[in-house]
């Protein structure tokens, strides 16, 4: 056991590989026992309890006020150079904490201040030991973990770890409704407490132990023996990039807990859902994270940490401000979709902002001294985060009884009418606040500087195109509710809708690109390609609202991502390019898409399509006119003016691509259209 515990002065490929590999299984079981210990289940435990808003924003800010015990641990480390004898034993003790926390219940009559204040009592006990383990983590894995993989290999742990997170908290939700069914109301506290302690023994330990079996590198030497404990705690004080950082990791952690840890009550208690449905809230939020995380890793690699934190973290501020509208005066039809809307997003940001904290961290902390840095950009943020519930926890009880109407009224001689222009209550101020307090954050990011960063503009632009670090001009898409032409530019002044602009444009385009790749071969690719995407674009389409304000940017992105076919069906662009319009403009004028606009989409997203796939776009403009004049029918107009139409936004894209691509795409149009002469 003690041979276990002692740091490898060398380590192989294979043990390496070893090692990164039981560091996820320790994530995963790890994340397991973190899924039945926070989110929906601590908050339904807590009102079981009978705790108010105050006392839920305790609970939540315990785990991060107790991280200030980290700063011991930074000077064992420094001092012992031993990690994992100082952070296992440790973490064995946090986790076994659950079980007496789970046993309160079967102890102390519920609902009661005495329980209540039994669970913050054994929450901070725990709290003593958990920094520990992840102080001594954070500078293990920074040694571990080679650098040229550190945003795939914790986007991959991350995707693993939040997959069995959604499917326990999923399985969890189910006993706890089943309990509900079969116990009496004085028993369903116990379903919390079954929880508990059956998963402290079954994932709880098991998390600890496989941390064991990796390897931990040793430290390298201390090159100032002599410096004074102050002297190690303040140094990343001192430095003026990493200062920044601290100062953001701070404000945004306080900001964004005003409101994240109030959704869950928010959902039981003001809209009155059921544990299940505020879970499977959770569940779909958890699995938009896993399959977003997959973008935001490599990218992270290529553009730099920065670049995607300050994206995915203004798409988190929108959310937050979008819980304001869940009940907007009251609960209305769109409460439900808004609701699954919102934690779509909410996953999709917290994957890029988890993985990019960490992987921001790890590139500024400097070599031979990453225990004291890492340590206190994990204190920063934990003082942040805990303060933020509490301050969040008052503002609730606080504008509890309060709220805030501001009406339009119209008057004529037939009467009156009231329009509510604002209306703002309870949890609303919340979480607007929490949206105005974190535009200070993005604004203290903005300072700070990463090696290799690129502009946030390039980042949208390889969202919006796949992998495409040539960014084109962004613009808008379905369900956003904005501007119907190529430029977004009023859009994207709110915070965070360029991201998610590019997150929609992104999915669109993954939708019909997948599609094509199951299309086959053949001569009947055409036709294949054309029923796949038709079939991919309804199924995107299905739902929205507002998509006849969007149908030229709907027939942009389908097109565009549908002709990014890579080079295994690079001989067959033109048919590709045919089949995409097609499909695109079938199911467009079965939803009475405007002709024109889904025309003018559609040849411009051929172009942008296949420009950025690297392949020659005058074949696959010749077979998308053709497309057009097909189709003409469908939209009951005239095939040379639906060509023109198409010809149109092609040379629109190419001019943007580029002088050769112009020429190109002008010389592949037929003559009867008079490109050439109305263009030069």
């Amino acid at each position: 056991m003690l041979a276990l515990l002692n740091p490898s002065p060398t380590l192989t490929e294979q043990d390496v590989r070893v090692s990164l590999r039981m560091m996820v299984w320790e994530g995963v079981a790890s994340g397991a026992m973190f899924s039945l210990a926070s989110g929906g289940f601590l908050a339904a435990y807590a009102l079981a309890l009978g705790a108010n808003n105050l006392q839920v924003g305790v609970l939540a800010a315990i785990p991060f006020v107790t991280q200030v015990a980290q700063l011991p641990v930074i000077l064992a480390v420094e001092r012992f150079r031993r990690r994992k004898a100082i952070g296992v034993p440790a973490w064995y003790a946090a986790q076994l904490m659950w079980l007496p926390i789970g046993v309160i219940p079967f102890l102390i009559d519920t609902p009661g201040p005495v329980a209540v204040a039994a669970v913050i009592g054994l929450l901070a006990l725990r709290g003593l030991f958990a920094p520990v383990w992840a102080t001594t983590w954070t500078s293990w894995m920074r040694d571990l973990v080679p650098r040229n993989i550190l945003g795939s290999y914790y986007g991959r742990r991350l995707a693993i770890i939040t997959g069995t997170v959604a499917v326990v908290s999923l399985a969890g939700s189910f006993f706890v409704r089943w309990w509900e069914d079969v116990s009496s109301p004085d028993d369903t506290i116990f379903a919390y407490s079954f929880l508990l302690i059956g998963g402290s023994i079954a994932f709880g330990l098991a998390g600890p132990s496989l941390a064991l079996r990796a390897k931990e590198p040793l430290m390298s030497a201390v090159r100032e023996s002599s410096r004074s404990a102050v002297a190690i705690l303040v140094e990343p004080l001192r430095d003026q990039n990493f200062s920044k950082l601290l100062r953001f990791l701070f404000v945004w952690s306080l900001t964004s807990n005003l409101a994240i840890p109030f959704f869950a009550i928010y959902m039981l208690r003001e809209l009155e859902l059921s544990l299940p449905t505020v879970i499977g809230f959770t569940v779909l939020s958890q699995l938009s994270n896993i399959l977003f995380v997959r973008v935001w890793g490599p990218m992270a690699d290529r553009l730099g940490s920065k670049t995607v934190l300050s994206m995915a973290a203004s798409l988190y501020l929108l959310v937050i401000l979008g819980w304001v509208f869940t009940a907007y005066p009251d609960t209305h039809v769109l409460t439900l979709p808004l609701l699954a809307l919102l934690h779509v997003f909410a996953g999709i940001a917290g994957s890029g902002v988890a993985l990019t904290t960490h992987t921001l961290t790890l590139k500024l902390a400097p070599d031979g001294k990453a225990t004291p840095f890492l340590g206190m950009a994990s204190i920063g943020a934990s003082i942040g985060a805990g303060i933020g519930p509490i301050v969040g926890g008052l503002m609730a009880d606080f504008f509890a009884v309060r709220s805030l109407q501001v009406d339009l009224s119209w008057t004529s001689p037939s009467g009156v009418v009231d329009v509510p222009a604002l209306s703002l209550t309870g949890y609303d101020f919340l979480f607007a606040i929490a949206f105005l307090l974190g535009l200070l954050s993005l604004n203290l990011l903005a300072a700070l500087r990463e090696e290799g960063e690129a502009p946030r503009e390039v980042a949208l632009g390889e969202l919006m195109a796949r992998a495409s670090p040539a960014a084109r001009t962004l613009s808008s898409v379905p369900g956003l509710g904005a501007a119907a032409s190529f430029s977004y530019s009023r859009l994207k002044r709110v915070p965070g809708a360029d991201v998610a602009i590019g997150v929609t444009a992104y999915q669109l385009a993954a939708s019909t690109q997948a599609a094509v790749r199951s299309a086959g071969r053949g001569r009947a690719l055409a036709r294949n390609v054309a029923e796949v995407v038709g079939g991919a674009l309804g199924k995107s389409l299905d739902g929205m609202e507002d998509i006849r304000q969007h149908g030229l940017e709907v027939a942009r992105h389908a097109t565009r991502g549908a002709v990014q076919v890579g080079d295994d069906l690079a001989d067959h662009v033109g048919r590709v390019a045919r089949g995409a319009v097609m499909g695109t403009l079938h199911t467009l004028a079965e939803k009475n898409i405007p002709a024109l606009d889904a025309l003018r989409g559609a040849g411009y997203g051929t172009v942008q399509g296949v420009v950025e796939s690297g392949q020659d776009p005058g074949e696959a403009v010749a077979e998308a006119v053709e497309a057009a004049r097909q189709a003409a029918a469908e939209f009951d107009v005239d095939p040379n003016e639906a060509a023109a139409a198409l010809a149109a936004g092609a040379l629109d894209a190419a001019a943007i691509s580029g002088e050769e691509a112009l020429m190109t795409v002008r010389n592949a149009l037929p003559s009867s259209l008079g490109v050439s002469e109305r263009d030069e």
